[in-house]
């Protein structure tokens, strides 16, 4: 039985002890009923003031049956209140300790800083695209929702060193900053990178000048929401069809996507050119652009020559994307470099 079930039950039975006690003494010793109420709480609660009505040998036998009644009801709920509160306060510990040791396993995972209205849109596209997420937020009431939908998270700063150590940055692929305010996105953007050289940062800025800030401090990518969305509603006004294509390739709900993958160096489409690799023929792909040292080459000639490490941008579906990554492809963070 649940624990809140067990304490209603206990308290209940308490309860009907005292109307039993009550309706007895005024039965039996025809008692008052405020004196009767009177001892029957003194008899429960084994203080033994004093006795407001003489009694019988019946009311005597009435009364140590009512004491011994009361002490193990009293025992009973004193127990399980405690029982309540230790299992209570064992769960937590526990569950702490879970989640650090799931965290500490992981390796490749992203870490959002901060559960707010952004950063639950972010943690569930995340998880929408099969990625390992640990949460960093301080807030009680999010901390909750996170604990209830099963995500893992670490409860304290984003900006402190031990925070993210325990949020394991040090194996870490990515780190998004969203926090609401951009000197502690800024700050949390430079904690971060001095844990993890290698880290691929993304970062939200509210104001034009932080933008500038936090990528001095060492984030990969700034993120104005205000310009994205007025951009967005312009796109949507002149651009409708493209924008609707592209959010539903994003989102896969079409089986048309727009994709990226990673030339592994065993490919063997390493060292061949665009018109040899015929990756049209062969996996029905189209080739949109490729990215090499962080420079993104757009509609590559035919002649172009790739090379293990170039980051391929592919159009076609799921299939032939899953098909063709597991061919020539793989999967990891240099594909953001």
């Amino acid at each position: 039985m649940p624990s809140h079930k067990r304490l209603l039950l206990a308290s209940g039975l308490l309860l009907a002890l005292g109307f039993i006690g009550t309706a007895g003494y005024v039965l039996i010793e025809g008692a008052g009923w405020w004196d009767a109420v009177f001892m029957t709480v003194i008899t429960l609660t084994t203080v033994g003031y004093r006795e407001v009505v003489p009694l019988s040998r019946a009311g005597q036998f009435f009364t140590v049956v009512l004491l011994v009644a009361g002490l193990g009801m009293f025992l009973f709920l004193a127990t399980d209140i405690a029982r309540t509160v230790i299992e209570g306060e064992l769960r937590l510990v526990l569950g702490r300790a879970r989640r650090s040791r799931m965290i500490e396993r992981l390796s490749g995972h992203e870490i959002v800083c901060g559960y707010g209205r952004m950063g639950r849109a972010v943690v569930a596209e995340l998880l929408r695209s099969e990625r390992s997420v640990v949460v960093v937020e301080r807030e009680a009431d999010r901390i909750a929702a996170l604990s209830e939908a099963g995500v893992p998270f670490v409860s304290g700063d984003a900006t402190s060193v031990e925070t993210l150590q325990q949020a394991n940055i040090a194996s870490a692929s990515g780190l998004v900053a969203c926090l609401n305010d951009d000197a502690h996105n800024v700050y949390t953007v430079l904690t971060a990178r001095s844990l993890n050289a290698r880290l691929f940062i993304v970062a939200r800025a509210t104001a034009a000048e932080a933008e500038r800030r936090i990528l001095q401090a060492g984030a990969d990518r700034v993120v104005n929401p205000y310009q994205i969305g007025g951009n967005r509603l312009a796109h949507m006004v002149v651009k409708p069809t493209i924008v609707s294509f592209f959010d539903a390739s994003l989102r896969g709900d079409t089986d048309l996507q727009l994709d990226q993958t990673v030339l592994r160096a065993a490919s063997p489409l390493a060292g061949v050119s665009l018109a040899e690799a015929d990756v049209r023929r062969r996996w029905g792909l189209g080739i949109v652009a490729v990215q090499r040292k962080g420079e993104v080459l757009q509609s590559p000639p035919a002649d172009f020559v790739l090379a293990a490490g170039d980051v391929l941008i592919v159009f076609g579906t799921r299939g032939q994307i899953r098909t063709f990554d597991e061919a020539c492809g793989e999967r990891d963070t240099a594909s953001r470099g």
